[in-house]
């Protein structure tokens, strides 16, 4: 909304998160869990965003990675699929890079996405900590005559490689 964008739907599985949003949002639909979410249900966007859980990635965890039961990005990307938005906004913990980031941006480069992970610390928008978060963009527009166009240099993946401070900031 900050942004000038209206926000059309929502997922989200916890209970008490879901109040929260019901609150602040209470004319959006909502699903509570985004593999029972119907792709014919959803409108047309812009941007899919989405925080998909970081319990399979985290230090803070077992770090199952795509075996853990919690590992969702196929369920988004799935709604991604789609709904075929012009633009993608993921966000995860530093963890992700070496478990499944290469996974999940060859899944979207397969729709025709050019993809940049980057990561950025909280304290880059003024937060207190440092707090490493991996956000992976996702854009579409290079669709011709129903073909999408390869872009002549991709961003290489190893650039999202985390800076060490000697903090681990993925405590999620």
């Amino acid at each position: 909304e900050l942004a000038g964008m209206e926000i059309v739907a929502q997922v989200e599985k916890d209970a008490y998160c879901q109040q929260i949003l019901t609150l602040r949002w209470p004319d959006v639909p909502k699903w509570g869990d985004i593999k029972e979410v119907r792709i014919e249900e959803l409108p047309a966007v812009d941007l899919v965003s989405g925080g998909f859980p970081c319990q399979p990635f985290s230090v803070a965890g077992k770090r199952g990675s795509t075996g853990d039961d919690r590992y969702l990005w196929p369920s988004m990307l799935r709604i991604i699929e789609g709904v075929r938005p012009r633009w993608v906004l993921g966000e995860n913990v530093p963890g992700i890079i070496h478990l499944a980031l290469d996974q999940v941006c060859a899944d979207l480069e397969g729709l025709g996405y050019e993809v940049w992970p980057v990561v950025l610390p909280a304290c880059a928008v003024d937060a207190p900590h440092r707090r490493d978060r991996v956000w992976i963009v996702a854009h579409a527009d290079r669709c011709l005559k129903g073909r999408w166009q390869q872009s002549e240099r991709r961003p290489d993946r190893r650039d999202a490689e985390p800076a060490r401070d000697g903090a681990e900031g993925d405590t999620d």
